[in-house]
């Protein structure tokens, strides 16, 4: 790669706008190792406390659709600060947090933070960035955010043992502030096309299909599933699509779902996400749970195999300039599915190290297929729909990883045990790793 392609300045604005992102992510996955002391502390089951993890990402899934728009009627600084001071005013939320409302709340506002910033990074790189390169860039953008979730469980898991929950919150107060010295001197506007004004009612539409989803998923946990939610989750998607085809006012474009490469590469990219994240819950609570293990030592258990996973980022993306997809899609999902192998078969057996190497080539795969996902999708629709697509697959990626959260605390909480729990959870993500090599061989076949 020329480095010399890419301004000093696009550099620096592309790294601060992740820091914003990777803040988000690191207090999502820090969060997680927490879950059997935010029991013990607030005195609520599981199904409760994962919405600590759910209603940020809930919130994330839902701001990110207007990103297109955003990005369209607003410059670069703007949008910047916006995500910044959010993100700022959450994270002070939560660590003053005296009680479990507060601290929702506190992840909601962070969420509508981290839902700015991920496609703002983006959007920069696809904007700024020449096509022949998209792919390393996107990888070094993907590899900022994803050391958070390296670093995330350790984190966490040290915190709450020796210093507790509140200052996961604090210490994390220095990433924006680093961020804000980069982007302040680095972020430049460019030039705003005026859009449309911008649908509210398609954004009430699609907030309330995503929320009564999750809320039905959710109900699972109880003596008798809500049917309302369910109806509700019908009616509103019907209403949404019809007023995202028919309205003249812009939110978000899913006419770019008539592109058959693209809608399969979302399909996939977010089952992926769907199995990162629950096993992300999963693993450091069977750890604690099943295994007796302190919460540091559970969090540690997946830094090895996430920072493997995100330095490799950026090399991915460069393998997809250099050779395109194959690899990327058959090498990384063979991994990801290898590693559930041997999650299903020897969930009983599992311990600290076995659970580290096993992580290793569980992420790698993941990070492998998810990259090679993303990129692909993008690039196959044009230079005008790449923003409704990058709010697509950001949406997709937000909203897939609360559903795998809920949907890991489900089986866990009605499988009786924790260990039992894990071992269903890891089943149902060998058959969705299965599913995803069909999707990957459909894609190759309409590849351009």
């Amino acid at each position: 790669m020329n480095e010399q392609t890419v301004s000093s300045k696009t550099k620096m604005s592309i790294i601060a706008v992740a820091l914003v992102a990777f803040s988000g992510i690191l207090s999502e996955t820090s969060m997680n190792v927490t879950f059997p002391r935010l029991e013990e502390v607030f005195q609520i089951p599981l199904s409760s406390i994962q919405w600590v993890t759910t209603a940020y990402l809930l919130a994330v899934s839902i701001v990110m659709p207007t990103s297109s728009y955003l990005n369209r009627r607003f410059q670069e600084r703007p949008l910047f600060f916006a995500a910044l001071l959010f993100f700022t005013l959450g994270d002070i939320v939560g660590m003053a947090s005296v009680n479990f409302q507060m601290l929702i709340l506190a992840r909601l506002i962070q969420g509508v933070g981290t839902g700015i910033a991920v496609p703002l990074m983006f959007n920069i790189i696809l904007l700024r960035v020449p096509r022949q390169h998209v792919g390393a860039w996107m990888g070094l953008g993907g590899m900022i955010m994803s050391i958070a979730p390296a670093i995330g469980p350790t984190y966490g898991g040290l915190l709450i043992d020796h210093l507790g929950w509140r200052l996961i919150f604090g210490l994390i107060l220095i990433v924006p502030v680093v961020s804000f010295i980069l982007g302040f001197k680095s972020i430049e506007n460019s030039e705003k096309s005026q859009p449309a004004a911008l649908d509210v009612l398609a954004f009430i539409l699609m907030s309330l299909t995503l929320i009564s989803l999750l809320l039905s998923l959710n109900s699972l946990t109880s003596t008798h599933f809500n049917w309302t939610w369910l109806i509700v989750f019908i009616i509103s998607l019907i209403l949404f699509i019809y007023r995202a085809l028919h309205s003249e006012k812009e939110f978000l474009d899913i006419r770019v779902f008539r592109n058959s490469a693209f809608t399969l590469s979302v399909i996939a990219y977010s089952i992926l996400q769907f199995s990162n994240i629950g096993a992300n819950m999963i693993i450091p609570n069977y750890l604690q749970v099943s295994i007796g293990l302190t919460s540091a030592l559970a969090g540690l258990a997946l830094l090895p195999g996430t920072l493997v996973g995100a330095l490799s980022n950026r090399s991915i993306g460069a393998l997809y300039d250099r050779k395109g997809p194959k690899i990327g899609f058959w090498l990384g999902n063979s991994l990801f599915v290898l590693s559930l192998i041997l999650f299903v078969i020897f969930t009983k057996q599992l311990g600290l190290i076995s659970v580290i190497f096993i992580y290793i080539i569980f992420t790698f795969g993941r990070s492998m297929g998810f990259l090679t996902a993303n990129t692909h999708g993008v690039t196959q629709v044009s230079r005008k729909e790449q923003g409704a697509a990058n709010a697509i697959f950001q949406t997709g990626q937000q909203f897939a990883a609360s559903a795998g959260t809920v949907i890991a605390s489900l089986i866990a909480t009605k499988s009786g045990n924790m260990t039992l729990g894990t071992h269903n959870v890891f089943l149902l993500f060998l058959i969705l790793g299965l599913i995803n090599f069909v999707l990957f061989y459909s894609i190759l076949r309409k590849q351009k």
